[in-house]
């Protein structure tokens, strides 16, 4: 797989916004991603928002117009409550082994791709996935058994 990097399987730049409310959040995940970055007026990468965090509100008794993208996102990390400086994110490229042992460690499904401090991408598990299926994805060689 080294020779595949994250923008060579990378989905268009789909994002929520600081202020998105409840119900614009609701909407915009039931696309196919299960968590979608969230970005400042910059387009820069400030947290995620998975249907994790989603839950978790509702767990806690608010309803959906009483959080926001701000409010509930977190930065990926697995180790981190909250909101932390440097949500986890990946350039385009960076090779599909470090993103998949990343989205291992931290158990994560989706990543921003971003270039220049802007999102430029998204990079679900699924893409990675549905890659591997596609023919062609990734040299034959790569794939004969050791022996």
């Amino acid at each position: 797989m080294s020779c595949v990097r994250a923008k060579d399987i990378m989905h268009p730049r789909m994002s929520l916004s600081l202020k998105d409310k409840g119900p614009e959040l609701l909407k915009k995940l039931t696309c196919e991603y299960p968590a979608l970055p969230v970005v400042n007026e910059q387009l820069k990468v400030v947290g995620i928002v998975s249907e994790y965090e989603i839950l978790d509100a509702l767990l806690q008794g608010r309803t959906i117009h009483e959080f926001s993208a701000e409010s509930i996102m977190s930065c990926g990390h697995a180790e981190h409550e909250g909101v932390c400086a440097e949500p986890i994110c990946v350039s385009p490229d960076t090779p599909v082994e470090d993103v998949v042992s990343l989205m291992y460690e931290q158990n994560i499904s989706i990543l921003p791709v971003v270039e220049d401090g802007r999102l430029v991408g998204v990079l679900p598990r699924k893409a990675i996935v549905n890659a591997l299926a596609e023919p062609g994805m990734w040299p034959e060689h790569e794939f004969k058994k050791r022996v």
